[in-house]
Formats: structure tokens, C-alpha cells, sequence
């Protein structure tokens, strides 16, 4: 059953017309501070705000508060209150949690005893990168002959319900969208109501996709009643050099979520960009193989090479693919989201921004 909603118009004239009752506004958790209209704020008024905001070491509660602000607001500029908050109270706070056991910690000691971890064995994280070989398939040249199977080795990548995971339970998720709406305008001049497209999340194709999710999307459980949502995976990928000189160069592909504000994901601090994988370009020793396998390998090279990109990039989306993700699309992934409730969660694919490497 849809539950229509429509919010009041705010000083703006603008409001949103929900298909079914939100269950969570990530709007209603911004703080008062960043809502202060622009044309109330003076030259004197700056001054005096930036002059109270200078810390004095009174007005922590405790020295341990003060040494955490000390470090918050030092060094590295990438570090957001929200981080901060996770590091106190994820970590530091954690019963397991021991000072006497970080008498000799060194970082880079330990992420390089990570690295040495054998990537065949399961990883101690579920969404920390691993590393794979994919197959293409690459003809002969010769007529009814079957294609010669070619390993491309040096796929790195995260499962993709891995990725979903984490970022539905890390602190971006607090301003994640997860029941979509219709944006309307009054104007001003005419007074008739006119649509407004922002967002993802207020788009024709986010709102019929959760509409077909809330009516139609099995489950594997047939007792659960928790609210359904999608994750709408924008996902972009594109060929990096990693030098001004030399051809050195990296493929990765991104994942982003478009039940995000774009003015949040676009921010490079935010933490919205999830590394999904990192392609393989074709190995050097391609040349020697396929000049003994394929009839025309001396007058068709380019050709063949831009069948193997192809190949190549079809192959990685296969393995990407996988039936952990081809599962949760259709029957959708339990997840405890960042403010705390369980949601089951569909993975739908929205966009796919990408160069085309076959060139």
C-alpha cells in the first residue's frame, strides 16, 4: 500500500511529495549552525564568532578530551567530526580496547603485516581489496576453430556487497536518502507549481524503482518485515597515468551512491567514493603469445587488441558481478544501517560513466 506525503513549503516555496512515508530525514539532523541565513551574518559578527571559537584549555571537560582535539585539529586536514566521533566511540571506547597494548605500535608495521597477508586466504576484512586473474577469450583466425583462452592476471577489487556494506554503515550513511520524492516550486510570478530535478533521489527512475522494490522485490526470508530500500550505485571508471612521464598508468572504477547529495558526494574529504577495482591492462607478453596462435596476427593486430580490451573489460564485469551481488539485487542484503535500524537494501545500478579503453 502507498503512503503519499507531502511535506510543507519552507521559505523557499519549495516541498517534496513522498510515494511512501519516509521512515528517516538525514536533512533533519543538520546542524543548526550550517542552516543560519547568509544575510544575518555581518563583518563584525565573523569577528567575533572566530575569536570565541579559539580553544582555551578550560573549556574541555577533562585533559583527555583536550589531547583528542589537540589531534583532531592538527596535522592531516582530513579529519571530519563525524571520524572523530567513530574513532571515540567504535574504538577507543571498545571493551577490547587496551592502552598498555600500543607501547611499541607503529602504523606502517602494521598495514605492511596486512599487505603480507596471502590473498588467496579469506581476508580478516570483508571489503578490504583482493586480487584475481580473469580469462578472455581471444579467436584463432581460423575458421571453426575454438578461441584460444588468454589469463589476464592482476585484477585487484572489492566485492561489490562488500562495498554496499560498508557504506551503508559508515557515517556518510547518515545523510543517505532512503525513501525518494518529488521536488515541486511554487513561482513566484505565476503561481503554478513547477517539478524541480536536483538529485538522484528525487529522479523519475529512483522513484519508480523503489515504487517496484516496495511492491514487487521478493525476499529470501519470507517472515521479514523490515523497510526496503535501494542503493543506488552510480558507479565511474577511467584510465589514470600515474606520472608526467613514462607510461605508467592505472585503471580504477569508483562507486558512488546517488542516495547522497551530490554537494556531499562531490566534496574529495567526504568519504563518498568507494575504490571498487583496479583493471589490469593487457600484459606486454600478449604479442609473443598471439603472433603463434592467431593466423593474421601480422595484418590485424590492432584489431585484435581492441577485441581483447573489450573482452577484457566484459570479463572483469562478469567477475565483479558475482552471484553474492546477482543475490542480494534480486532478493535484497540485511544491513544495519549507520542510525541504527536494519533495512534490507537492493543494489540497483543507475549510472556508468566510463572511457572507452578499447580505443
Amino acid at each position: 500500500m502507498r503512503d503519499r506525503f507531502e511535506t510543507a513549503a519552507n521559505a523557499f516555496e519549495i516541498w517534496r511529495q513522498y510515494l511512501y512515508r519516509p521512515s528517516y530525514d538525514p536533512e533533519a539532523s543538520v546542524p543548526a549552525e550550517d542552516l543560519r541565513r547568509a544575510n544575518h551574518l555581518t563583518v563584525e559578527s565573523d569577528s567575533e564568532d572566530s575569536s570565541s571559537d579559539e580553544l582555551e584549555p578550560s573549556i574541555h571537560a577533562n585533559k583527555t578530551t583536550e589531547l583528542i582535539m589537540e589531534w583532531a585539529n592538527t596535522g592531516a586536514s582530513t579529519k571530519s567530526n563525524a571520524e572523530i566521533n567513530r574513532l571515540i566511540h567504535d574504538y577507543i571506547r571498545h571493551p577490547d580496547f587496551k592502552p598498555a597494548d600500543l607501547k611499541t605500535f607503529d602504523a606502517g608495521r602494521e598495514n605492511r603485516r596486512i599487505d603480507a597477508l596471502d590473498t588467496r586466504k579469506e581476508s580478516p576484512l570483508p571489503d578490504s581489496f583482493q586480487e584475481a586473474s580473469v580469462n578472455i577469450e581471444v579467436p584463432t583466425g581460423v575458421k571453426n576453430a575454438p578461441p584460444h583462452i588468454f589469463s589476464v592476471p592482476g585484477l585487484y577489487f572489492r566485492k561489490l556487497t562488500a562495498c554496499v556494506h560498508a557504506a551503508f554503515t559508515s557515517p556518510i550513511a547518515l545523510h543517505f536518502h532512503y525513501s525518494p520524492f518529488k521536488l515541486f516550486h511554487k513561482s513566484p510570478i505565476t503561481g503554478e507549481s513547477e517539478r524541480i530535478f536536483s538529485e538522484m533521489y528525487d529522479s523519475d527512475a529512483f522513484i519508480d524503482e523503489h515504487d517496484k522494490v516496495q511492491r514487487s522485490a521478493p525476499t529470501d526470508d519470507p517472515t521479514c518485515k523490515r523497510e526496503k530500500v535501494i542503493a543506488a550505485i552510480m558507479f565511474w571508471s577511467d584510465s589514470t597515468h600515474l606520472a608526467n612521464f613514462g607510461t605508467a598508468k592505472l585503471w580504477p572504477v569508483y562507486m558512488l551512491f546517488g542516495n547522497l547529495s551530490k554537494y556531499i558526494r562531490g566534496q574529495p574529504n567526504s568519504g563518498a567514493c568507494q575504490h571498487v577495482a583496479y583493471i589490469p591492462s593487457l600484459p606486454d607478453f600478449i604479442d609473443d603469445i598471439m603472433k603463434d596462435i592467431h593466423a593474421s596476427w601480422k595484418t590485424q593486430k590492432k584489431s585484435i587488441i581492441t577485441h581483447c580490451r573489450r573482452e577484457l573489460m566484459h570479463a572483469v564485469w562478469k567477475f565483479l558481478l558475482d552471484d553474492d551481488f546477482v543475490h542480494a539485487y534480486k532478493y535484497g542484503m540485511v544491513i544495519k544501517c549507520a542510525d541504527g535500524v536494519e533495512r534490507r537494501v537492493y543494489p540497483r545500478i543507475f549510472t556508468y560513466s566510463a572511457d572507452y579503453p578499447e580505443k
